[in-house]
């Protein structure tokens, strides 16, 4: 037996899954982070846990600069990277000098200085690039931090893309920020976030 669904119906089905693969894919950025840092806790014995909140956000961020190093650096061992990479996220994440510090000295021990530097400087490049994106919205980006509440919408951009190709609607936009901020890793608020997700969806649009 066939059964016949209207458009809305398509559509519907369309967002839920779209939705889904985005939600999929912070809880892996989340995932991802939380791994990094306990590879770094274990070589250096300093506690990384204040910074696990922010996992997906953090993930938003560092997951290009994790992908750069796997293309740049084939030879850069798991433990190596997570040191490398929480040395990035404390050096974007945190004003906490201390950590950051140490982190640092055992990047140097380990003869991985000139390395870290070059992946500082992509982390660099990806700051710009994006600060450009949100300032080509119409955004007003304060200070670092500020920046960062964004970082989220890096990983999901593409799927942003697609979903505007499919006739994404008001409606759409403010049922994907429900489940955006029921995830719990957004530091902004509802309008904020709809705002964002529309600027986004018609910039697509008008390509």
């Amino acid at each position: 037996m066939n059964i016949v669904i209207t458009e809305s119906q398509y559509k519907k089905l369309l967002l839920e899954e779209s939705s889904n693969k985005i939600l999929g894919t912070l809880k892996g950025l989340k995932s991802m982070v939380s791994d990094i840092l306990k590879k770094t806790q274990k070589q250096t014995k300093i506690d990384f846990e204040f910074l696990l909140t922010w996992g997906a956000t953090i993930g938003g961020f560092v997951g290009p600069v994790s992908d750069f190093i796997d293309g740049k650096f084939p030879e850069i061992n798991d433990m190596e990277k997570s040191l490398l990479l929480t040395g990035i996220i404390l050096t974007y994440f945190t004003s906490n000098k201390e950590k950051l510090n140490k982190v640092l000295v055992i990047i140097k021990e380990k003869g991985l200085v000139k390395t870290f530097d070059e992946i500082l400087k992509k982390t660099e490049d990806l700051q710009k690039t994006f600060l450009g994106f949100v300032d080509s919205l119409g955004i007003t980006v304060k200070n670092l931090s500020n920046m960062l509440a964004y970082s989220f919408l890096i990983p999901i951009l593409p799927k942003l893309y697609q979903m505007s190709e499919t006739g994404f609607t008001n409606e759409d936009i403010s049922e994907l920020t429900k489940r955006l901020l029921s995830f719990g890793i957004i530091n902004l608020s509802g309008e904020t976030v709809k705002e964002i997700l529309k600027k986004i969806v018609s910039r697509f649009k008008n390509q």
